[in-house]
Formats: structure tokens, sequence, C-alpha cells
């Protein structure tokens, strides 16, 4: 991370774990309380940060990413992912386009790996692959009225997911707004430092700092699933619901993996999904753990963690993998190894296959 955007955060009251996630800000309750209500705001500076260069950048990246490169613009960005053969995701990004130069955001603890995959690939392409989480900060800013806030802070008026529009306040002008999905309305914001220390300090005006987790918490309500040096090679794309959330473009021609995906699109059904649960204990489950929940047959069902935080007033809620046909004979209330009453809740797309 940025030293001077650390010290910053720290000047703030913010205490880092080593991967410099933000553990807190000082006033744990608070930060808990305004994730429900907002608005928050989030470092993100621990993120991965790629930007692609070169004549050749979009078609290396085109053949490299699930989704349609085509649609990307410096007004338009989009989620997309990069797999293995075997249709595997190995990361989840955000990508956006910025004068001639495309930039991938995903999990920081996936920042070699994927550098090291991209180069390898690139071979003897005309691209350039440099990582600049350090001069590009990222910070996140979500509640119920985000949207009126980011047009009445920041001169700027964003509409649809995925948008992009750089700030309109002058001594803003490089920073870059996309808004994401989200319970709320959600941004991420891209910037240089001292642009991005401005930004905060606008928006504390109307908002309190919260902490790594529970702003994880906005992507566990929302179904988007987040993938770490853990869990990357672990899951191929549907099993992620990445064709739900429109991040697999299955015309565009081939990625790694594509044969997979798309003959599990066109031929058959996913065997597995992505599910959202709600269990009335606190547990501490890390991204691809496992854990099983029981019916009242007595019937076991086998779950692979996604992500996971503690709720906001109990229990626990996590994003989890499990197959699907055995769900449709569950017989009454699942519950926890402990006890614990276990509810599969709906999410907020649908997982129907046609």
């Amino acid at each position: 991370m940025n030293a001077d955007w650390k010290a910053f955060l720290t000047d703030k009251g913010a205490v880092f774990k080593d991967n410099d996630e933000i553990t807190t800000f000082g006033q744990p309750d608070i930060e808990r309380f305004m994730v429900k209500n907002g608005p928050v705001i989030a470092n993100l500076a621990h993120q991965a940060l790629i930007k692609v260069t070169g004549e050749e950048a979009f078609d290396f990246l085109q053949g490299q990413l699930t989704n349609d490169l085509k649609e990307v613009s410096d007004q338009q960005a989009q989620l997309t992912a990069y797999c293995e053969p075997q249709g595997k995701v190995l990361a989840i990004m955000t990508i956006f386009k910025q004068q001639d130069a495309f930039y991938l955001s995903f999990d920081g603890s996936l920042k070699q790996a994927i550098l090291q995959r991209l180069t390898m690939f690139k071979m003897r392409s005309k691209v350039e692959l440099e990582e600049v989480s350090k001069q590009m900060i990222q910070v996140g800013y979500a509640g119920e009225f985000a949207d009126l806030d980011v047009q009445r802070l920041l001169s700027t008026k964003i509409k649809n997911l995925y948008e992009a529009e750089h700030i309109q306040e002058d001594d803003l002008s490089d920073i870059i707004a996309i808004k994401l999905p989200g319970p709320y309305h959600c941004y991420s914001f891209f910037g240089p430092v001292e642009q991005t220390k401005v930004l905060v300090d606008i928006l504390k005006n109307n908002g309190e700092f919260t902490n790594t987790q529970d702003w994880n918490l906005l992507h566990i309500v929302s179904g988007q699933p987040q993938v770490n040096e853990t869990t990357s090679n672990e899951f191929i794309a549907q099993f992620l619901n990445l064709d739900k959330l429109n991040s697999i473009n299955f015309k565009k021609g081939c990625f790694p993996g594509q044969e997979v995906i798309a003959r599990m699109f066109y031929r058959g059904k996913a065997t597995k999904r992505m599910m959202r649960l709600h269990m009335e204990e606190v547990l501490s489950l890390q991204p691809g753990e496992t854990f099983k929940l029981t019916d009242e047959a007595d019937k076991n069902y086998k779950f692979t963690t996604v992500s996971s935080a503690p709720d906001i007033y109990e229990g626990t809620v996590c994003l989890a993998v499990t197959t699907i046909k055995p769900l449709e004979s569950v017989q009454g209330q699942l519950k926890t190894e402990n006890g614990a009453i276990a509810t599969i809740e709906p999410l907020p797309y649908d997982l129907t296959d046609d």
C-alpha cells in the first residue's frame, strides 16, 4: 500500500492487518451500524490494480477474459473473470478503461499470481503490464442515498451499474467513479493519492469510515462473489453465478476455459450454485472452508464457503457453493452442526436456468 495513503488513514484511526485490510477505525459499533444505515467509506487500496497498455492490449485481454471487451469504454466499466482452461475462476475483476489504458481491479491476495500469469501469456504481444495500486488509490462509498451524495457533493451524476465517470470537481478531476452493484447505491473511486485524500474528506462530511469486514457484507448481501488466493482455481464460473451477473459473454469467441463454460451453458445446467445463507450463530467460516447443514431427516448437505462475515444484528451471513439437486428434497428446517437454524435466503438475481 502507498505509504503516504496508509499514514493518512492511520491519522484517521485505522488499525491494519498484515495484508493492509482494516480491522477498525476505532469505533467498531458505529462502523457496523453505519454499514446497515449508510453512508460508509471504505479503504480498498489493498486491492490489486493492473494497468494494461499497448497497441495490442485490447486483443490480448479479449482473448483472456470471460466478458466482451468491446462493451468497455471510458464511460462503461465491466465485471469479468479470468479462468484457467478447465473453466475454473482464477480471479474476478472489475475492468475499466481510461485514455487507451485498461485497468483490472481484483483481490489483492492474487496480485502477483495474476500479474505473473498475464505476463506469461502475453509472450511477444505489444502489451505492457504494470501493477499501479500504489499510484491509483481505490476507496468505496455506499449508502441508501449515495447517488444523491455523489451528485451533490461531487457534482457528478451516474445512473447505471458499471457506468464510469471522472469527478466533475476541478480539484478531483483525475478521480474515476464507477457505480457497482450493492444493497444500496455503491461506488468505487480510483485516483491519485492527494486527490483521493480530498475526496475522502468531502465524503466524510456526510458519512463514516467502516472496516474491511463490514464493507464485505455489502458484497455478500448483494450476492457478489469474491475470489482470493484460497479459492482461486476452485470453482467453475457458473458455480459462482457469474453467468447470472452478466460477466460471461458466450458469443465473443475463445478465452481460457471457454469450452467448458460454454458446454455447461448450451448443453446442460450448472450442477452447483452459490447460495446466500444466514445462520443464527456466529461462525468463523474462511473462504474455501467446507461445512455441513442437516435437515430434520438428519440428511447432510455440504457447502463450500466463498465469503462470510458476522451479520449486523446476530449470526452469520455467507455466500457458499453447494450441489443444487439435493436441496430439492430438504425436509424441514436446515441447521448447523451446533443446532442453530440456517436459512437459504433469496439472491437479488434469478438463478433459474433457461
